[in-house]
Order: C-alpha cells, then structure tokens, then sequence
C-alpha cells in the first residue's frame, strides 16, 4: 500500500516503456562518434554517459524524446547509458556505485532527494550555474522554494517537469444518478458529499462515487511535516483532521469492497463503477487516450483538484522530478550542459505538449499543455492551468513516516482502530524509527 501511494513518483510510465536493467539507447549506442553536424559542440570525443533513472516515471520513449533526439542535435558524440533502479534493490542510491555501476546524470523526484542527501551522491551545482550564467529564475518559484528547504546551502538539483493532479470524473456516472457535476474549486466537503449521493447500488452493481486519496496526500495539501528536531509529528490535531476527513469517505459500508478498500484506478478506468478519480495527470490521460484508440472512449472531464476551506485553491503537495551531476562522474561540465539543454523553451514546450507538465514558470507553455492529446479537445483546461500546488516542509524521514500515516489511515477507514489510537501507535513507531537511524 505504501509504495502504491508514491505511485506519482516512480513506476512503469503509462505507455508501457520499461524502467527496469540498465540499456545503451541513442544514436550511437555502440560507443561510435556519430557523423559531423553543424552543431557547434565543443565535446568533439566519443563518450558515453551513464543516465541514472531512481524512482521516478519516465518512460523510455519520453528518454528518447526529450534526451536522446535533442543530443544528437547538440551533443553528437554523447551516448547514453540507461540504469533504473526502483525505491530499493541492487541498484538503489545506497547500493549503485558498490555494483560497479558509476552514475553521470541523476534522474528522480524531489521526494528521493534526503536518500540522495544521505547516501552522499550529490554534487553542489552553484560554481556550474555561474560559469554557464545559467538562469535558475527561470522556474516554478514554488518548486524553487522546495528544493531550498532540501538543501538551505546551495543547489543541488535542476527542475525538469512537475505533476499536476486535476480531479476526473466520469459524466455518465453523474448523468445516470442526475448529480450534478463537480466544480471548479470544490472542497473536499464538497466531494464528500458527492460520494455520498453516488455510492449507491443500481441493476446489481455497487457504484462509489470516489475512492479518496490516501491520508498522506491529504495531509500534504496542508503541508504538514512528518517529523521535526528528529521526533515524529503525527499525533496532533493536525493528523487527526486529516483522518478525520478521510474517515468520513468510508462511513458507507458500500465504500469497502469485500472488507477492503477498492482500487481506485481499477474502479475508475477498468470497472468504471467510480465517478470521481484524482491522481496524476499524466498517467491518467495516457489510460483515457489508451481507451478512446480502442474504440471503448469514456463520456469524462475534469475540474481542480478539492482544497480545504481554509486553503482554497490549493491542490496537491508540490511533486516534480529533477536532474542531478553525479559527484563520480568523469564528464560534470558536460552533464550539466546536458541537463541544461533540456530545459531549454523548445524541449520543454515539445514536453509539455505530450502532457508532462514543464518545470518553467511560464504559462504560455502551460496552456499548451497535452494539446497533442485528441481527447483534451474541448475539455476544462483551467483544471490544469489553475493548478496550485502546496508547498512542502521535508524532513529525512518522510518516505518512511509517510507510509505510517497512510497506514493509520487504513486502520481507521477499515474500522481496525479509532484515531487516537491510530495517530498514537504510529507516532510512537515514527520515533522509535528516526532513534534506530541516529544511531546507525
């Protein structure tokens, strides 16, 4: 359950590209200097470039796309070598340099960076930024503000795409039960209220109106911390709210499915026997395109993502990926201007256009977002444009706390405990967890 809820970070992308071994991909896969070009590039060598993918969504056709393609055009003589490594394994931060394998560029979200932090395989990127007079202004201010609080003593991280989580729903659902649609800038007291007018049964079949996201994910629109002066933060009544909120989703029994709760991706796109779905974007229009080529379209659209009253406007926490120089590679300057390129106003447009939405804090790319998706014809494009994500206060511990809290969610959604009692447990696993690390 813990690694379905980080889903937004890692995992197979959507159209089926592997992420898992490593591959030589590119024009010159086999080590060969490709012909000469106009390209004006002062690396003149054949060299190969090892591109270390941890934990994070990208398929190997976006790799061709938005990497290989571009460096033939810029780089000619650059290979590169594709490694993958999930949350944990042989691979993993702790463990890549220890397989013999030795990283250039880092590819992961900001969630991975405190296990980068900690496993020492960052490279401080100020000195690279001045001699390149790169602009670092250029992006998102939120997710500057984000990668600040990661590290206070300088950049270590260069933004390259965010995640935007609309709220999707299913208009025949809503019609067959005549419920009105949901709108623009609803709370979450709104959906619940929603999901209690669409979680009903009809000709045999059990219809929810929603299967909500996990009490992490709501907690995180709040930004709240998981720990802080190496003591767990989960038993407050910060968390109890949230649990509270997630709570009142499952106090219908026809909620669970067989003592359990449902599949939300499952329900919604498979089943289609959910009328509300909220999860990455770009994940979820690949599904709907999926579906509309093989001739079974869905009747859908979207609206923004539900807020708390007292946080209007504010969706999901803040959830991009980012590119790093491994501080064991032999080609530094080169993979930052690497990693530079790709930030570039023409990757990042041609990016955006493919529905994964640009790291530049700049709304005439925003609004061409997924334009070459058919099925975003006519559709409510302020969901995506009015996005708002929350900000974020991280700690070396999330990843871990963060699955305590999606379990004291279950615990109380299935009925196992009361919150208190959940919220107490968990805070009191949470300390003795961050204990056992300090120690190490």
């Amino acid at each position: 359950m813990f690694l379905a809820a980080l889903a937004g970070c890692g995992g197979k992308s959507a159209d089926g590209g592997s992420n898992s071994g490593a591959a030589a991909v590119g024009a010159n896969a086999s080590g060969s200097a490709a012909p000469s070009d106009d390209s004006g590039s002062k690396y003149t060598e054949p060299v190969t470039l090892t591109f270390y993918q941890f934990y994070a969504g990208l398929s190997d056709k976006e790799l061709d796309q938005y990497f290989i393609q571009p460096l033939k055009k810029k780089f000619p003589n650059v290979t590169l070598k594709k490694i993958y490594s999930g949350l944990q394994g042989p691979l993993d931060a702790y463990n890549i340099l220890a397989s013999g394998e030795n990283p250039d560029l880092i590819y992961t979200s900001n969630y991975s960076l405190p296990i980068f932090k900690d496993a020492k395989l960052q490279e401080k990127l100020d000195d690279y930024i001045k001699k390149n007079k790169f602009d670092m202004s250029k992006f998102d201010p939120v997710i500057l503000d984000t990668l600040k609080k990661y590290n206070s003593d300088g950049t270590y991280a260069i933004p390259f795409s965010v995640n935007v989580a609309p709220l999707f729903y299913n208009k025949a659902i809503f019609d067959k039960f005549a419920v009105p649609y949901p709108k623009d800038q609803s709370t979450w007291d709104d959906i619940v209220e929603l999901n209690n007018r669409l979680t009903r049964q009809d000709g045999g079949v059990q219809y929810r109106g929603i299967i909500p996201p996990v009490a992490k994910q709501l907690g995180d629109q709040l930004a709240l911390t998981y720990a802080k002066d190496n003591k767990a933060t989960i038993n407050n009544d910060q968390w109890k709210k949230v649990l509270e909120l997630y709570q009142r989703f499952f106090t219908n029994q026809a909620m669970l499915d067989n003592g359990k709760i449902p599949e939300d991706k499952k329900m919604f796109f498979e089943q289609q026997t959910s009328a509300m779905y909220t999860n990455w974007a770009d994940s979820a229009l690949a599904t709907l395109s999926g579906m509309a080529e093989k001739g079974q379209p869905m009747n859908w659209d979207m609206t923004t993502y539900p807020a708390f009253k007292e946080s209007p406007g504010i969706g999901r926490r803040v959830d991009f990926h980012l590119m790093m120089v491994s501080p064991t590679s032999k080609h530094k300057d080169l993979v930052f201007e690497i990693i530079a390129y790709v930030t570039s106003e023409e990757i990042q447009m041609d990016m955006t256009k493919n529905a994964r939405m640009t790291a530049l804090n700049n709304n005439e790319i925003k609004k061409h977002y997924a334009e070459n998706f058919d099925i975003m014809k006519g559709k409510n494009m302020n969901a995506i444009i009015n996005n708002k994500s929350a900000g974020i206060n991280p700690s070396d511990y999330d990843v871990e706390l963060s699955g305590y809290v999606n379990q004291a969610g279950y615990d109380v959604a299935l009925g196992r405990k009361d919150i208190n009692t959940a919220l107490r447990e968990r805070q009191e696993q949470g300390d003795k967890y961050i204990a056992e690390q300090l120690a190490k």
